[in-house]
């Protein structure tokens, strides 16, 4: 004879077992590689050594503009190489990997923009043209290799 299903309210009903939840695992920052931290410190120095320098033919406004764009980069560098530390550290196919993956080009697309954006308004407009195709190259096959190609 088959037997009823239990109700939930019935006394009798022991507890399912708690699926087994993995354990969190923490960005290691120790275990960035000495060339992530060289570079980190040579833009710090850079910054270190603008602020330090009398430039006497500019205003305060390009100033405030190279201190904005060199902290800019600096902060989204230092942003990316802790995104890709989270990338790496979680588990495949996790949703703290999707959000990490989408961190890391999010970061490498900004960082690409505004250095295309500097050298942009340095060179003739054909080498301008040209880089800026070569960032948005570089972006869409950062999408693609991201996000359409996945972990294959």
């Amino acid at each position: 004879m088959a037997e009823e299903p239990k109700s939930p309210y019935d006394p009798n009903l022991k507890p399912a077992a708690a699926p087994a939840t993995a354990t969190p695992r923490r960005i290691r920052l120790r275990r960035l590689p000495v060339s992530c931290v060289a570079v980190l410190v040579v833009i710090a120095g850079n910054i270190a050594l603008y602020l330090r320098r009398d430039v006497r033919g500019d205003d305060d406004d390009d100033r405030a503009a190279a201190l904005a764009f060199f902290g800019f980069s600096h902060l989204n560098l230092v942003s990316l190489f802790l995104a890709i530390a989270h990338f790496e550290d979680s588990p495949p196919g996790s949703p703290a990997r999707g959000r990490a993956r989408l961190a890391v080009w999010l970061l490498t697309t900004t960082l690409a923009a505004a250095f295309t954006w500097k050298i942009g308004a340095l060179l003739p407009l054909g080498f301008a043209v040209a880089a800026w195709i070569v960032a948005v190259a570089t972006v869409l096959g950062g999408f693609y290799m991201l996000f359409l190609h996945g972990d294959k």
